[in-house]
Protein backbone atom coordinates (compact mmCIF):
# COMPACT_ATOMS: atom_id res chain seq x y z
CA UNK A 1 0.00 0.00 0.00
CA UNK A 2 1.36 3.62 -0.94
CA UNK A 3 1.49 6.42 1.73
CA UNK A 4 1.46 9.02 -0.87
CA UNK A 5 -2.42 10.23 -2.38
CA UNK A 6 -2.46 12.68 -5.24
CA UNK A 7 -3.65 14.90 -3.36
CA UNK A 8 -0.40 14.98 -1.11
CA UNK A 9 1.36 15.88 -4.54
CA UNK A 10 -0.53 19.56 -3.88
CA UNK A 11 2.34 20.39 -1.63
CA UNK A 12 5.07 20.03 -4.26
CA UNK A 13 2.86 22.53 -7.16
CA UNK A 14 5.21 24.96 -8.70
CA UNK A 15 8.48 22.85 -7.59
CA UNK A 16 11.43 20.59 -8.25
CA UNK A 17 10.96 17.21 -6.41
CA UNK A 18 12.71 13.98 -7.16
CA UNK A 19 11.19 10.48 -7.52
CA UNK A 20 13.58 7.66 -6.94
CA UNK A 21 12.06 4.40 -9.26
CA UNK A 22 11.68 1.70 -6.80
CA UNK A 23 10.28 -1.99 -7.15
CA UNK A 24 8.72 -1.88 -4.02
CA UNK A 25 8.19 -0.07 -1.39
CA UNK A 26 6.65 2.90 -2.39
CA UNK A 27 5.51 5.82 -1.25
CA UNK A 28 3.20 6.33 -4.15
CA UNK A 29 2.00 4.63 -7.74
CA UNK A 30 2.53 6.40 -10.76
CA UNK A 31 1.13 6.20 -13.98
CA UNK A 32 2.73 8.33 -16.58
CA UNK A 33 -0.61 8.90 -19.16
CA UNK A 34 -1.35 11.41 -22.23
CA UNK A 35 -4.85 11.91 -21.27
CA UNK A 36 -6.70 12.18 -17.82
CA UNK A 37 -3.71 13.18 -15.97
CA UNK A 38 -3.87 14.72 -12.31
CA UNK A 39 -0.88 16.71 -12.30
CA UNK A 40 1.34 17.91 -15.49
CA UNK A 41 5.08 17.96 -14.84
CA UNK A 42 8.16 18.74 -17.19
CA UNK A 43 11.40 16.03 -16.97
CA UNK A 44 14.61 17.63 -15.50
CA UNK A 45 17.34 15.64 -17.00
CA UNK A 46 19.84 17.34 -14.65
CA UNK A 47 19.48 16.38 -10.89
CA UNK A 48 18.28 19.15 -8.88
CA UNK A 49 20.94 20.51 -6.84
CA UNK A 50 21.44 24.01 -4.17
CA UNK A 51 23.73 25.03 -1.83
CA UNK A 52 20.92 26.55 0.25
CA UNK A 53 17.56 24.05 -0.43
CA UNK A 54 17.40 20.71 -0.79
CA UNK A 55 14.48 18.84 -3.08
CA UNK A 56 12.23 16.32 -1.81
CA UNK A 57 12.65 12.51 -2.91
CA UNK A 58 9.69 10.39 -3.75
CA UNK A 59 10.45 7.01 -3.68
CA UNK A 60 7.47 6.31 -6.40
CA UNK A 61 6.59 2.67 -8.33
CA UNK A 62 6.02 3.03 -12.16
CA UNK A 63 2.89 0.99 -13.06
CA UNK A 64 0.32 0.83 -16.16
CA UNK A 65 -2.48 0.65 -13.95
CA UNK A 66 -3.80 0.44 -10.24
CA UNK A 67 -2.12 4.53 -9.95
CA UNK A 68 -2.39 6.36 -7.35
CA UNK A 69 -2.07 9.39 -9.57
CA UNK A 70 -1.81 9.92 -13.11
CA UNK A 71 1.08 12.16 -14.49
CA UNK A 72 1.34 13.90 -17.75
CA UNK A 73 5.18 14.67 -19.19
CA UNK A 74 4.96 18.38 -20.62
CA UNK A 75 7.77 20.15 -22.44
CA UNK A 76 6.41 23.30 -21.32
CA UNK A 77 7.67 24.98 -18.73
CA UNK A 78 4.63 27.08 -18.32
CA UNK A 79 1.83 24.74 -18.42
CA UNK A 80 2.98 21.83 -15.83
CA UNK A 81 2.52 21.57 -11.78
CA UNK A 82 5.87 19.97 -11.63
CA UNK A 83 9.56 19.45 -12.00
CA UNK A 84 10.51 15.98 -11.69
CA UNK A 85 13.92 14.04 -12.33
CA UNK A 86 13.71 10.52 -12.45
CA UNK A 87 16.76 8.39 -10.53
Amino acid sequence: MSKMTKKDLEKYKGKKIIFKRVSSGEDIKVKISSWGADYKFKTLYEKPSSWFSTFPTIKAKIVTSGEDVKLEQTDSGWFNDFEIYFE
